[in-house]
Protein backbone atom coordinates (compact mmCIF):
# COMPACT_ATOMS: atom_id res chain seq x y z
CA UNK A 1 0.00 0.00 0.00
CA UNK A 2 1.27 3.65 -0.86
CA UNK A 3 1.21 6.38 1.85
CA UNK A 4 -2.62 7.54 0.21
CA UNK A 5 -3.78 4.29 0.84
CA UNK A 6 -3.74 2.94 -2.58
CA UNK A 7 -2.72 -0.47 -3.58
CA UNK A 8 1.15 -0.52 -5.08
CA UNK A 9 0.72 -1.10 -9.11
CA UNK A 10 2.81 -3.01 -11.30
CA UNK A 11 4.66 -1.10 -13.76
CA UNK A 12 3.95 -2.21 -17.22
CA UNK A 13 3.39 -5.78 -16.16
CA UNK A 14 6.92 -6.15 -15.23
CA UNK A 15 6.08 -6.89 -11.62
CA UNK A 16 7.83 -4.04 -9.89
CA UNK A 17 5.85 -1.94 -7.66
CA UNK A 18 6.34 2.37 -7.95
CA UNK A 19 8.35 1.87 -4.98
CA UNK A 20 10.94 -0.66 -6.49
CA UNK A 21 10.59 1.55 -9.70
CA UNK A 22 11.73 4.51 -8.43
CA UNK A 23 14.41 2.85 -6.37
CA UNK A 24 15.69 1.39 -9.57
CA UNK A 25 15.77 4.67 -11.20
CA UNK A 26 18.18 6.24 -8.83
CA UNK A 27 20.65 3.20 -8.48
CA UNK A 28 23.60 3.29 -10.51
CA UNK A 29 23.62 2.50 -14.04
CA UNK A 30 25.41 -0.58 -13.72
CA UNK A 31 22.10 -2.53 -13.84
CA UNK A 32 21.19 -1.06 -17.33
CA UNK A 33 24.27 -1.71 -19.04
CA UNK A 34 23.90 -5.65 -17.41
CA UNK A 35 20.70 -6.21 -19.18
CA UNK A 36 22.06 -4.66 -22.31
CA UNK A 37 24.90 -7.07 -22.41
CA UNK A 38 22.33 -10.21 -21.43
CA UNK A 39 20.80 -9.17 -24.25
CA UNK A 40 23.37 -8.85 -26.51
CA UNK A 41 24.82 -12.33 -25.11
CA UNK A 42 21.25 -13.89 -25.84
CA UNK A 43 22.30 -12.35 -29.67
CA UNK A 44 25.17 -14.08 -29.78
CA UNK A 45 23.67 -17.33 -29.01
CA UNK A 46 21.01 -17.06 -31.87
CA UNK A 47 24.00 -16.08 -34.25
CA UNK A 48 25.94 -18.95 -32.95
CA UNK A 49 23.14 -21.60 -32.20
CA UNK A 50 21.07 -20.65 -35.23
CA UNK A 51 16.98 -21.24 -34.23
CA UNK A 52 16.81 -22.16 -30.74
CA UNK A 53 14.71 -23.25 -27.96
CA UNK A 54 14.28 -21.40 -24.51
CA UNK A 55 16.30 -24.33 -23.13
CA UNK A 56 18.96 -24.33 -25.34
CA UNK A 57 19.82 -20.46 -24.90
CA UNK A 58 19.45 -21.54 -21.32
CA UNK A 59 22.12 -23.66 -21.26
CA UNK A 60 24.14 -21.56 -23.56
CA UNK A 61 24.30 -18.21 -21.85
CA UNK A 62 23.61 -19.66 -18.06
CA UNK A 63 21.02 -17.74 -17.92
CA UNK A 64 17.51 -18.57 -15.72
CA UNK A 65 14.52 -19.67 -18.00
CA UNK A 66 12.03 -16.59 -16.86
CA UNK A 67 15.03 -13.88 -17.65
CA UNK A 68 15.27 -15.88 -21.15
CA UNK A 69 11.51 -15.58 -21.23
CA UNK A 70 11.85 -11.70 -20.75
CA UNK A 71 14.32 -10.75 -22.92
CA UNK A 72 13.06 -12.83 -26.29
CA UNK A 73 9.75 -11.22 -25.53
CA UNK A 74 11.50 -8.03 -25.25
CA UNK A 75 13.85 -8.09 -28.79
CA UNK A 76 10.35 -9.60 -30.22
CA UNK A 77 9.18 -6.25 -29.89
CA UNK A 78 11.59 -4.35 -31.56
CA UNK A 79 12.19 -6.60 -34.21
CA UNK A 80 15.65 -8.23 -32.98
CA UNK A 81 14.43 -11.65 -32.46
CA UNK A 82 11.54 -13.74 -33.71
CA UNK A 83 9.82 -16.91 -33.39
CA UNK A 84 10.06 -19.87 -35.77
CA UNK A 85 9.07 -23.52 -35.90
CA UNK A 86 12.66 -24.39 -35.50
CA UNK A 87 13.00 -22.45 -32.20
CA UNK A 88 13.96 -18.55 -31.65
CA UNK A 89 16.00 -16.51 -34.54
CA UNK A 90 17.78 -13.76 -35.30
CA UNK A 91 14.57 -10.90 -36.38
CA UNK A 92 13.77 -9.10 -39.59
CA UNK A 93 14.92 -6.02 -37.72
CA UNK A 94 18.50 -6.94 -36.84
CA UNK A 95 19.08 -8.84 -40.07
CA UNK A 96 18.24 -5.24 -42.16
CA UNK A 97 20.38 -3.32 -39.90
CA UNK A 98 23.37 -5.84 -40.46
CA UNK A 99 22.92 -5.79 -44.16
CA UNK A 100 23.28 -2.35 -44.05
CA UNK A 101 26.83 -2.43 -42.64
CA UNK A 102 28.54 -3.40 -46.09
CA UNK A 103 29.25 -0.05 -48.13
CA UNK A 104 26.79 -1.01 -50.73
CA UNK A 105 23.56 -0.64 -48.81
CA UNK A 106 21.19 -1.38 -51.13
CA UNK A 107 22.68 -5.28 -51.51
CA UNK A 108 19.49 -6.97 -50.31
CA UNK A 109 16.76 -5.14 -52.00
CA UNK A 110 18.89 -5.37 -55.60
CA UNK A 111 19.19 -9.44 -55.25
CA UNK A 112 16.03 -10.19 -54.23
CA UNK A 113 14.47 -11.11 -57.19
CA UNK A 114 17.76 -12.96 -59.24
CA UNK A 115 17.80 -14.97 -55.76
CA UNK A 116 14.16 -15.82 -56.62
CA UNK A 117 14.94 -16.48 -60.39
CA UNK A 118 17.19 -18.75 -59.41
CA UNK A 119 15.93 -21.07 -56.47
CA UNK A 120 12.52 -21.26 -58.56
CA UNK A 121 14.47 -22.45 -61.45
CA UNK A 122 16.53 -24.73 -59.59
CA UNK A 123 14.72 -25.59 -56.83
CA UNK A 124 17.69 -25.56 -54.69
CA UNK A 125 18.53 -23.68 -51.41
CA UNK A 126 19.89 -20.29 -52.30
CA UNK A 127 21.81 -17.86 -50.16
CA UNK A 128 23.30 -14.36 -50.21
CA UNK A 129 26.60 -14.19 -48.03
CA UNK A 130 28.91 -10.93 -47.61
CA UNK A 131 31.99 -10.78 -45.78
CA UNK A 132 31.71 -8.30 -42.57
CA UNK A 133 35.59 -7.72 -40.67
CA UNK A 134 36.81 -11.24 -41.81
CA UNK A 135 33.58 -13.32 -41.47
CA UNK A 136 31.29 -14.19 -43.26
CA UNK A 137 27.54 -13.10 -42.93
CA UNK A 138 24.45 -14.92 -44.49
CA UNK A 139 22.13 -11.33 -45.43
CA UNK A 140 19.41 -13.32 -46.98
CA UNK A 141 17.99 -16.77 -48.28
CA UNK A 142 15.74 -18.64 -50.74
CA UNK A 143 14.45 -21.87 -49.12
CA UNK A 144 14.72 -25.02 -52.17
CA UNK A 145 12.52 -27.79 -52.46
CA UNK A 146 15.01 -30.50 -50.76
CA UNK A 147 16.35 -30.18 -47.32
CA UNK A 148 19.98 -30.29 -46.79
CA UNK A 149 21.73 -31.27 -43.36
CA UNK A 150 22.76 -27.58 -42.44
CA UNK A 151 20.61 -24.73 -43.72
CA UNK A 152 21.57 -21.01 -42.45
CA UNK A 153 18.88 -18.73 -41.48
CA UNK A 154 19.72 -14.76 -42.23
CA UNK A 155 21.94 -13.49 -39.53
CA UNK A 156 24.20 -16.49 -39.61
CA UNK A 157 27.79 -16.09 -39.25
CA UNK A 158 30.23 -18.52 -40.98
CA UNK A 159 33.46 -17.99 -38.34
CA UNK A 160 35.41 -20.10 -36.81
CA UNK A 161 32.96 -21.12 -34.02
CA UNK A 162 30.48 -21.70 -36.17
CA UNK A 163 32.53 -24.27 -38.59
CA UNK A 164 32.92 -25.53 -35.01
CA UNK A 165 29.12 -25.89 -33.95
CA UNK A 166 28.08 -27.24 -37.48
CA UNK A 167 31.07 -29.71 -37.82
CA UNK A 168 31.95 -28.48 -41.32
CA UNK A 169 36.25 -28.21 -42.71
CA UNK A 170 36.45 -24.26 -43.61
CA UNK A 171 39.32 -24.84 -45.97
CA UNK A 172 36.93 -26.98 -48.21
CA UNK A 173 33.55 -24.63 -47.79
CA UNK A 174 32.63 -23.03 -50.86
CA UNK A 175 32.11 -19.61 -49.58
CA UNK A 176 35.70 -19.15 -47.87
CA UNK A 177 37.63 -20.13 -50.85
CA UNK A 178 35.16 -17.98 -53.18
CA UNK A 179 35.93 -14.72 -50.89
CA UNK A 180 39.30 -15.38 -50.37
CA UNK A 181 40.01 -15.75 -54.23
CA UNK A 182 37.40 -12.62 -54.91
CA UNK A 183 39.81 -10.20 -52.74
CA UNK A 184 42.61 -11.48 -55.21
CA UNK A 185 40.45 -10.37 -58.38
CA UNK A 186 38.91 -13.89 -59.41
CA UNK A 187 35.65 -14.50 -59.75
CA UNK A 188 35.20 -17.90 -60.93
CA UNK A 189 32.62 -19.49 -59.26
CA UNK A 190 34.33 -22.39 -56.62
CA UNK A 191 32.53 -25.62 -56.22
CA UNK A 192 32.48 -27.78 -53.03
CA UNK A 193 31.52 -31.58 -53.62
CA UNK A 194 30.90 -32.64 -50.75
CA UNK A 195 34.04 -31.86 -49.35
CA UNK A 196 33.01 -29.60 -46.37
CA UNK A 197 29.84 -31.81 -45.87
CA UNK A 198 29.45 -35.23 -47.31
CA UNK A 199 25.50 -34.54 -47.45
CA UNK A 200 25.41 -31.75 -49.36
CA UNK A 201 27.48 -30.15 -52.20
CA UNK A 202 27.82 -26.20 -52.57
CA UNK A 203 28.97 -23.92 -55.28
CA UNK A 204 29.57 -20.16 -54.32
CA UNK A 205 30.08 -17.47 -57.25
CA UNK A 206 31.43 -14.33 -55.88
CA UNK A 207 30.84 -10.55 -57.15
CA UNK A 208 32.45 -7.34 -56.38
CA UNK A 209 30.04 -4.68 -55.26
CA UNK A 210 30.85 -1.04 -56.04
CA UNK A 211 32.62 -0.25 -52.75
CA UNK A 212 34.65 -2.79 -53.22
CA UNK A 213 32.81 -5.51 -50.44
CA UNK A 214 33.12 -8.96 -51.93
CA UNK A 215 29.66 -11.19 -51.96
CA UNK A 216 28.47 -14.42 -52.86
CA UNK A 217 25.87 -16.40 -53.74
CA UNK A 218 25.66 -19.61 -53.37
CA UNK A 219 23.48 -22.46 -54.33
CA UNK A 220 23.41 -25.99 -52.16
CA UNK A 221 21.75 -29.05 -52.77
CA UNK A 222 22.03 -32.31 -50.91
CA UNK A 223 24.66 -35.29 -51.57
CA UNK A 224 27.85 -35.28 -52.28
CA UNK A 225 27.81 -35.95 -56.19
CA UNK A 226 28.57 -31.98 -57.04
CA UNK A 227 26.47 -29.47 -58.56
CA UNK A 228 25.02 -30.00 -62.10
CA UNK A 229 26.84 -27.38 -64.95
CA UNK A 230 23.74 -25.97 -65.79
CA UNK A 231 23.17 -24.87 -62.13
CA UNK A 232 26.54 -23.79 -61.67
CA UNK A 233 26.27 -21.75 -64.52
CA UNK A 234 23.28 -20.39 -63.40
CA UNK A 235 24.60 -18.99 -60.32
CA UNK A 236 27.20 -17.32 -62.21
CA UNK A 237 25.16 -15.69 -64.13
CA UNK A 238 23.18 -14.98 -60.80
CA UNK A 239 25.76 -12.93 -59.11
CA UNK A 240 26.36 -11.24 -62.94
CA UNK A 241 22.90 -9.83 -62.69
CA UNK A 242 23.54 -8.40 -59.09
CA UNK A 243 26.46 -6.72 -60.00
CA UNK A 244 24.76 -5.08 -63.04
CA UNK A 245 22.15 -4.43 -60.56
CA UNK A 246 23.68 -2.67 -58.30
CA UNK A 247 26.23 -0.27 -60.61
CA UNK A 248 23.25 1.18 -62.14
CA UNK A 249 22.44 4.71 -60.36
CA UNK A 250 20.12 4.95 -57.74
CA UNK A 251 16.85 7.20 -58.32
CA UNK A 252 18.29 10.09 -57.17
CA UNK A 253 21.14 9.73 -58.91
CA UNK A 254 19.45 8.31 -62.38
CA UNK A 255 19.04 10.98 -65.30
CA UNK A 256 16.38 12.71 -66.05
CA UNK A 257 14.13 10.28 -68.61
CA UNK A 258 11.67 11.69 -71.37
CA UNK A 259 8.54 10.39 -72.25
CA UNK A 260 8.76 7.29 -74.70
CA UNK A 261 12.18 6.27 -73.10
CA UNK A 262 11.93 2.36 -72.87
CA UNK A 263 13.86 1.46 -69.73
CA UNK A 264 16.05 -1.76 -70.13
CA UNK A 265 14.60 -5.30 -69.10
CA UNK A 266 16.92 -7.68 -67.83
CA UNK A 267 16.28 -11.51 -68.30
CA UNK A 268 15.11 -13.69 -65.97
CA UNK A 269 17.32 -16.81 -64.53
CA UNK A 270 17.13 -19.89 -67.28
CA UNK A 271 18.71 -23.38 -66.18
CA UNK A 272 19.58 -25.30 -69.95
CA UNK A 273 20.13 -28.77 -69.59
CA UNK A 274 23.49 -29.63 -71.49
CA UNK A 275 21.70 -33.22 -71.93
Amino acid sequence: MTREGRPETDVAGSGHTEEGARAESEAPDSAPRGVIETAFGLLESLRVLGPARVSELQRHRGLPRTTVHRLLRQLEEVGAAERSRQGWRLGPELIAFGAGVPAEPRLRAAARRSLMDLANASGARVELCVEMAGRYVVVDVMPGTRPLAHEQEPGFVYDKEGFVTLGLEASQLAVVRAHERARHGDLRPVLDPGGADPRMSCVSAPLRVPARDVVTVNLMVPGRTGVPAPMVDATRRTAERIAAQLSRPTPSEAPFCRPGDRPAVTGATRIVSDR
